[in-house]
């Protein structure tokens, strides 16, 4: 069986940097829309005083793209949603992704193959648009869009997407309307906006852009993970839609999935309690909690005497821990394929403080042919803090799971 590939997750650097910025193009002069939009979604399904502000999103699995040097993907996937930016309103298909803190979108003048086989977002399209720096000022006064040769902040995005390898995304800051939309089909969908700074990458490398089948990413981890508040997401969400709770949960099914925003899913679909764990290290930005031990088939195979902990990434389709444990978990996860087709394998037991466990069996945790996933984590801490997991998208589609922003915890159910 062979190990999934080596996994970090994603580091910005922001370089100031003097360049001419297409002026060929031209520049539109219009005033910045007032109040976001916002609508309720009474669909959403979720419970509580909060619930007429809720919004609910429809997510598609989708295979990640086959490579055009001929690698495969077959067993990587993502949950994907829709999203418009922009007025008026520029469609895109994105994944949700709680391991990372920015909106990172294709710009139209990126001129690699992938973006240009995706929707790319075009600021001079949009009337909303204003390019900025960081600190959320324009970058050229006088101009809604920079003209000419000016001094502006360009961020290098160092990419690790877990299961599809390393790239590097260069991109400029706009200030835009980004709202969650349940899809182009309905162009009165668009429920709930946040007014801040995304990424438009004029720049991306082949891997592992190429093979994602949706057009962007919105990051979902907390503001330690964003170059600024003015550029996180969710922050910017409930700054501007105040009758919402902070908090947003997934739902996620075998061929499609959920994720509900400023709501709780309703508890009748619970099969046991909503239980809250509180995130580790806030600060960092990572949705992270601690782990107690973990065991297969009952055995501890790791017993976390300097402590573990785990971090939910989203945009990973597989369970990950660190390097340096990756060799003797796996020799414990012996899985075979059965001639009905299911896998047949041990459980794998996470267990968390007041005796909640996480289970995953063979399926869960094999790929197609029943063979196990398990990716290595690459580590970047000076001083590491106990053993590190990662647990993608095959171990939460087990359960309902809440993130609560305002308080800092992590939910299951």
């Amino acid at each position: 069986m062979q190990p999934q590939t080596s996994m970090t997750f994603m580091q910005l650097s922001l370089i100031i940097s003097g360049i001419s910025t297409l002026a060929f193009l031209p520049s539109a002069h219009a005033k910045r829309g007032g109040r976001l939009r916002t609508a309720a979604a009474s669909d959403a399904g979720s419970s509580g005083s909060n619930a007429g502000e809720a919004v609910s999103i429809p997510l598609q699995r989708m295979l990640a793209r086959d490579g055009h040097d001929g690698s495969k993907h077959s067993d990587t996937s993502f949950y994907v949603g829709n999203i418009t930016v922009g007025e008026p309103p520029q469609h895109m298909q994105v994944f949700f992704d709680t391991g990372s803190g920015h909106v990172l979108l294709p710009h139209m003048a990126c001129k690699n193959r992938s973006c240009t086989e995706h929707h790319r977002y075009s600021p001079w399209a949009s009337s909303s648009a204003l390019d900025v720096n960081t600190n959320g000022n324009p970058v050229q006064e006088g101009h809604r869009l920079a003209k000419g040769r000016v001094n502006r902040t360009f961020a290098t995005m160092e990419f690790t997407q877990a299961d599809l390898g390393d790239g590097v995304a260069k991109a400029v800051l706009v200030r835009d309307h980004v709202c969650l939309s349940a899809g182009p089909d309905n162009h009165k969908s668009h429920q709930a906006c946040a007014d801040m700074a995304l990424l438009a990458a004029t720049q991306e490398d082949a891997m592992p852009f190429e093979a994602m089948p949706a057009d962007g990413i919105i990051g979902l981890g907390l503001s330690g993970l964003s170059v600024s508040a003015f550029s996180n997401f969710y922050s910017r969400l409930m700054d501007s839609s105040h009758g919402m709770l902070p908090e947003f949960g997934m739902f996620l099914g075998e061929t499609s999935g959920t994720i509900l925003f400023g709501g709780r899913a309703s508890v009748d679909n619970f099969a046991a309690p909503l239980e809250w764990f509180p995130v580790l290290h806030p600060d960092e930005g990572f949705w992270q909690f601690e782990i107690v031990q973990v065991r297969v088939n009952g055995m501890v195979v790791e017993q976390c005497q300097h402590g573990c902990r785990a971090i939910v990434d989203t945009g990973s389709s597989h369970l990950g821990v660190q390097s340096d444990r990756q060799e003797s978990i796996l020799n414990s996860l012996q899985s075979a394929l059965f001639s009905d087709g299911k896998c047949n394998g041990p459980d794998l037991q996470i267990d968390l403080p007041r005796g909640l466990t996480l289970t995953l069996a063979a399926r869960d945790y094999s790929d197609a042919s029943c063979a196990v996933q398990l990716g290595a984590l690459k580590l970047h801490e000076p001083q590491p803090r106990g053993v590190l997991f990662s647990l993608g998208t095959n171990v939460i589609r087990r359960y309902y799971t809440a993130f609560d922003w305002q308080a800092a915890r992590i939910g299951f159910a």
